[in-house]
C-alpha cells in the first residue's frame, strides 16, 4: 500500500464507521425519544462511530493523529452529541420523527465530512501558505507577543479612554454591561471592534515559547499577557472564542515538540479539562455577572453546549413542511459578513429564517449548528454538500501542518484547525473566526517580513 493509499484509508474508515454508527443509532432509537436520557445510547453509539478513526490514530501513535479531520470529527461530538450522551435535557419541543431525522442528519453529515477528506487536498491560499512557510524563530515570537497584546487590547482600552483600572473593574460583569459591547448593527466603531482578533494568537505564541524555552522570564511575561487577553475575551461570553484560542495553543505546544509521550498527553488532558470548566463557568456568569451567580442557587448539572441537536430537529420539523427553504439567503448572509455595514447600509441582517420567532421564543439567539443551516438552505443535498466541503477544507488544512513543521511555524495550522472546529457551530463562526488568521497574517508580515534563522 503506497503513501497515498494509506492516507486515504483513515477517511474511508471514518466514512464507513460513521455510516454504520448511524444505522446502529437508528436501530436502537426508542419509541419515545423525548424524555431526558432517552437518547443516551443512540447518541453514544453515533459519537463513538464518528471519533473511532481519531481514537485509533492516537492509540497507534499514527503520523495522521494531528490531522485536521480528527479535530473536526471531535467537533461533531462536542457541538451536537455531547448533550445527548449526557442525557442533558428533555427533547419534547420537537416531534419524535424530527428527532429521528436529526440523528440521521448528524450521522450523514459526519459521513460526508469523512468523504470530503478523501483524495488530493486543494491548493492552499497563497497568503496562508506564505505565512506558514515563514520560519518563526524565538526572537520573532518575542517581538510578536507585545504587538499582538497591544493590538488585541486596544479596543478595551479605547472604550474606557485608556483608564486601565476602570477597564479591569468590568471583569466579572455580565457581557452586556461593558463599555466595549456593541449592538447588532455596527457603524464606524465596528472597525476597532475587530482588534481583539490580534489577541487570539497570544496563547499560541506563549505555548511556542514554553515548548522552546521552558519557564523563563520572557515566557512568564507572555503567559501573563495571554491570561489578561483571555480574561477580556471571556468577558464577551463567547465560549467558542476560548475554544479557538486555547485549543490552538494546545495544538501548537504538541506540534512544537517531537513525539507524543505520556507527559504530553497528561498535560493536554489537564488543560482541556480546565478549558471545559472555564467554558461552563462563562455560561453561568455571562448574562448575570459573577456576584449574582455566587448568590444564585441555580446550577447546571451537566456540561451544557448549545441545544444544537434539539434546534436542528426543530428546523427539520418546520422546513419545508411549514416554511420553505431559504435557498441562497443563508450563504449570501454569511459571505457578506466581512463587508462593513457603513459601506453597505442595506446589508442583510438575517438569513431569511428566525427559529426563535418560529417557535415563539422572541428575543433569543438559537444555534442549529452548520448542519441545520445547510439543511435550511436546500435540504438534504445541501446538508451533504456542506459537510463534504468541510471535509475538503480539513484535508487542505492538514497540508499546512507539513508546511509548518518544515518552517518551525505551527501557528497557522493550529488556528486553521480550530476555525474549522468552531465553524461547525455555524457558517457565521466559520467566517468570523477566520479573521484571526487574517490578523495573524497581517501582524506577521509587519513584524517578521523575512524571519529566518535558528530557533
Amino acid at each position: 500500500m503506497d503513501k497515498t493509499s494509506r492516507e486515504h484509508y483513515g477517511p474511508l474508515l471514518g466514512l464507513a464507521t460513521s455510516a454504520l454508527g448511524t444505522l446502529g443509532a437508528l436501530l436502537l432509537f426508542p419509541d419515545n425519544p423525548a424524555p431526558r436520557g432517552a437518547l443516551v445510547v443512540p447518541g453514544a453509539i453515533l459519537a463513538v462511530s464518528i471519533i473511532f478513526v481519531p481514537a485509533m490514530r492516537v492509540i497507534t501513535n499514527s503520523r495522521t493523529m494531528m490531522n485536521a479531520d480528527n479535530f473536526v470529527a471531535a467537533g461533531y461530538v462536542g457541538w451536537l452529541l455531547l448533550d445527548l450522551v449526557q442525557g442533558a435535557y428533555d427533547l419534547g419541543d420537537a416531534s419524535n420523527e424530527a428527532l429521528r431525522l436529526a440523528l440521521v442528519a448528524v450521522g450523514v453529515s459526519a459521513s460526508a465530512m469523512w468523504a470530503g477528506a478523501i483524495g488530493r487536498p486543494w491548493a492552499l491560499p497563497k497568503f496562508l501558505e506564505g505565512v506558514a512557510r515563514n520560519p518563526l524563530n524565538t526572537k520573532a515570537v518575542a517581538r510578536l507577543v507585545p504587538v499582538c497584546f497591544f493590538l488585541g487590547m486596544l479596543n478595551y482600552m479605547y472604550s474606557v479612554d485608556f483608564d486601565i483600572i476602570a477597564m479591569f473593574s468590568y471583569l466579572g460583569n455580565n457581557r452586556w454591561d461593558v463599555p466595549w459591547g456593541r449592538g447588532q448593527l455596527g457603524g464606524w466603531g465596528s472597525f476597532i471592534d475587530q482588534m481583539p482578533y490580534f489577541g487570539y494568537v497570544l496563547p499560541s505564541l506563549t505555548a511556542l515559547l514554553f515548548a522552546r524555552r521552558g519557564l523563563r522570564f520572557e515566557t512568564l511575561l507572555s503567559a501573563a499577557a495571554s491570561l489578561v487577553m483571555l480574561l477580556f475575551l471571556a468577558q464577551s461570553g463567547g465560549r467558542r472564542i476560548i475554544l479557538v484560542t486555547v485549543g490552538a495553543a494546545l495544538i501548537v505546544w504538541v506540534q512544537a515538540q517531537s513525539g507524543m509521550k505520556i507527559r504530553k498527553l497528561l498535560a493536554v488532558g489537564a488543560v482541556s479539562l480546565a478549558m471545559v470548566w472555564t467554558m461552563q463557568f462563562m455560561l453561568n456568569i455571562r448574562t448575570r455577572g459573577y456576584d449574582e451567580f455566587l448568590n444564585s442557587e441555580s446550577q447546571y448539572d451537566y456540561l451544557h453546549v448549545d441545544d444544537n441537536f434539539l434546534r436542528l430537529a426543530q428546523v427539520i420539523e418546520l422546513v419545508p413542511s411549514r416554511r420553505d427553504y431559504v435557498y441562497s439567503q443563508q450563504l449570501v448572509f454569511t459571505l457578506v459578513r466581512p463587508v462593513p455595514r457603513v459601506f453597505w447600509p442595506g446589508k442583510p441582517i438575517n438569513a431569511g429564517f428566525d427559529l426563535p420567532t418560529e417557535i415563539g421564543m422572541k428575543g433569543l439567539s438559537l444555534s442549529t449548528s452548520i448542519i441545520g443551516e445547510w439543511y435550511l438552505s436546500w435540504g438534504w443535498p445541501a446538508l451533504i454538500f456542506g459537510a463534504w466541503f468541510h471535509g475538503r477544507l480539513a484535508s487542505t488544512a492538514s497540508t499546512l501542518r507539513d508546511v509548518g513543521i518544515t518552517a518551525k511555524n505551527p501557528i497557522v495550522y493550529a488556528l486553521a484547525v480550530m476555525v474549522l472546529v468552531a465553524g461547525l457551530r455555524s457558517m457565521q463562526d466559520l467566517i468570523i473566526m477566520s479573521y484571526a488568521l487574517v490578523a495573524w497574517w497581517g501582524v506577521n508580515r509587519l513584524v517578521t517580513p523575512k524571519s529566518s534563522g535558528a530557533v
